[in-house]
This record gives C-alpha cells, sequence and structure tokens, in this order.
C-alpha cells in the first residue's frame, strides 16, 4: 500500500488505486482539469456530433444504447444526446437490487420525460448475492461482479438490437484518478478484454463534453431529477446536503464505498465529492477537509442494513470482516469508528 499522502491542490489521497500524482504532490484529476481549459470544446462538441451522424438512423427504432440509472448523470446523458444531438436511444439499466424510492423515481422520470425505451436487465440474483458475499469476505470489494456486468451487458444489448454506438458517462479515471487516465473517447478500457465488440463505439461522453458535477445536477433538476433529501428525507450519514443528488439510486450498493475505499484507503464519498467540488471552484480545501473529518468516516445504517441483509450475515460478522481488513497505516480506531489518523488528516 503506497504512503498516504492527499494532492496539494484537492484532498484526494495516494491510496486510490492507481492514481498518479506529479513530483509536486498534484494529483493527475487536478492536472487534467488545468489541461481542460484549453481544450477546444467546440471543436470535440462537432467530432461528437459527427459520431453521432455516422450512426443516426431514422430506419431503425434506436441509433445508440445509453447506459442509465436513476443518478443524476443519466438524465444529463439522455438529455444531451436525445434532446441536444437528436438522437433516439435505447436506455439500458443494470439492476442493483435494492434501489431507493428515490432512484426509482428519477428513473421513470427520464422515460416520461425523454419518451425513451429503456430495458431492465437483472442478473442472476443469487449468482449475484453469491458473488457479493464472496467478494466481501475474501477482498473487502464486494461489487466487483456487478460492476463487470455493469460494464458488459449494455454492449451485448447494443449487439442483439445491431446498435453500434454505446454511451457512457464520464472516465472516473481522469475525473477521480485511476491506472485507465488516457484521454481517449474509447470506453472499452473499462471491459477485462479491450479487444472485444469490434464493432461497436463505445464512448466516454466526458471525452466531447466538459464534464461538470454541479452542471450535470443543474440539468437533471431542470427536467424533474430529484434529490434524497427533498424526494424521501434520507439526509443520509456521512454526506452533507450539498450532495444529496449524488450516488442516490441504490442503498446497499454504497456500502462498497465505505469498504473498499474507506476501510481499504482512508477515504471515501466525502473525499471524492469534495475534491471535485474544489476543482469546480465551489469550495476551497480547507472547507473540504473540515468536511472529510467530520464525514467520511461514518456508515449510515440504513445502508449498512441493506447490505448485510444483501448477503445474509449478522452485523456482528460484518464488523469482524471490516476490523480484519482496515488498514492500520492509514486508519485507526477512535471512539468505537475506524477513522484516519489525525497526523494524515493535512
Amino acid at each position: 500500500m503506497k504512503e498516504f499522502k492527499r494532492c496539494k491542490k484537492c484532498i484526494m489521497p495516494t491510496t486510490r488505486w492507481g492514481i498518479q500524482f506529479n513530483e509536486e504532490g498534484i494529483c493527475y484529476p487536478c492536472l487534467y482539469n488545468e489541461k481542460q481549459k484549453s481544450i477546444d470544446w467546440s471543436e470535440r462538441w462537432l467530432e461528437l456530433d459527427e459520431l453521432c451522424s455516422q450512426h443516426r438512423n431514422r430506419d431503425k427504432p434506436y441509433d445508440c444504447v445509453i447506459c442509465v440509472s436513476g443518478g443524476k448523470d443519466s438524465t444529463y446523458l439522455v438529455h444531451t444526446f436525445k434532446k441536444l444531438l437528436n438522437m433516439n436511444p435505447l436506455c439500458v439499466m443494470v439492476d442493483n437490487a435494492t434501489w431507493t424510492d428515490t432512484g426509482r423515481a428519477n428513473f421513470y422520470n427520464i422515460s416520461e420525460v425523454y419518451d425513451v425505451d429503456i430495458i431492465t436487465f437483472t442478473s442472476k440474483v443469487k449468482t449475484m448475492k453469491d458473488n457479493i458475499r464472496s467478494d466481501f469476505f475474501t477482498t473487502l470489494r464486494p461489487m466487483q461482479y456487478w460492476d463487470e456486468v455493469l460494464y458488459r451487458k449494455p454492449l451485448e444489448i447494443a449487439e442483439k438490437f445491431g446498435i453500434g454506438l454505446v454511451i457512457w458517462g464520464e472516465n472516473t479515471h481522469i475525473h477521480y484518478g485511476g491506472s485507465n487516465a488516457e484521454e481517449t473517447p474509447n470506453a472499452k478500457l473499462w471491459l477485462k478484454d479491450p479487444t472485444e465488440f469490434t464493432e461497436l463505439d463505445v464512448i466516454f461522453t466526458s471525452y466531447y463534453i466538459p464534464w461538470s458535477r454541479s452542471e450535470n445536477v443543474r440539468v437533471a433538476r431542470l427536467n424533474g431529477f430529484k434529490g434524497l433529501i427533498e424526494n424521501e428525507g434520507w439526509d443520509r450519514e456521512g454526506y452533507i446536503e450539498m450532495f444529496q443528488y449524488d450516488q442516490c439510486d441504490g442503498v446497499g450498493y454504497l456500502t462498497n464505498q465505505y469498504l473498499s475505499k474507506f476501510i481499504r484507503g482512508g477515504f471515501s464519498s466525502m473525499t471524492e465529492l469534495c475534491s471535485v467540488s474544489i476543482r469546480e471552484g465551489l469550495m476551497t480545501r480547507e472547507e473540504a477537509m473540515e468536511i472529510v473529518r467530520e464525514n467520511d468516516w461514518k456508515l449510515d445504517p440504513i445502508m449498512m442494513k441493506d447490505f448485510i441483509d444483501i448477503i445474509g450475515i449478522s452485523e456482528t460478522e460484518f464488523w469482524n470482516v471490516v476490523d480484519k481488513f482496515a488498514n492500520r497505516d492509514v486508519i485507526e480506531m477512535v471512539d468505537g469508528h475506524w477513522k484516519v489518523k489525525e497526523v494524515l488528516n493535512v
């Protein structure tokens, strides 16, 4: 495990897997954020429009697949490709098994507002639960199997429908940090075998459009998207009201953030979202650190209960496994909770 240090500009740590830092201690997402200012986004938009023109086909019911959920980015993507680029998408959602009421409402809102068809793919439930359980006990990365299904299934559906263009949102390795931080529109990088699906164009929209969390929220809300607090009154522990619109479609899935990131690496959702907000000029680094110290270590009990019910274990078993994998170089037990060592919280 790498030594824990935070980016000098944002607060993303070196323990995020695959993240790169320069010699000045600045992470790649911050470096790319600066680079974005010199990109000719008008030219990139023309490239995207040209790509869409190659696939736009009024003789067929669909000319692209958009991967959707009940999150803000899904609404933004459908809005962009249906309304602005005149595409006729087939939306594909991989069922996460434990929807929030808000996520389901936002999901149906996409179909109603934009009048699009949505296919929901539900993976084999027993197989899914068995894999989540096994990965929890062996690696503390319980959602690996679901993520593989999530990235692969929309491409398989596109092939079956004879659709040549598949659309994803941002390259998280560029915008949050990771080993595949190559500036490319090719989203096949997320596949185990990127040489598969040779007949498909699979793209990161963030290559063509300056990706902005706050802009995506704004566009989504203008078109009926709701946050967790305003829709169902759930103010999640470990989150602040500003981020009620983020990661709001699943219940137990976010336990994965706590397990695979905080327990193993000392960072979770607040670190990621505050880092993005620093880059977008919405908060200072000092304000972000205060939020992270207060919230990043918390695991909402509703999320945790949902997760342990899915895999059929007790709360005691859950915490025993957490304690086994805790990265004691980075986190320590304080008043019954795992927290980042105060000496590292700078």
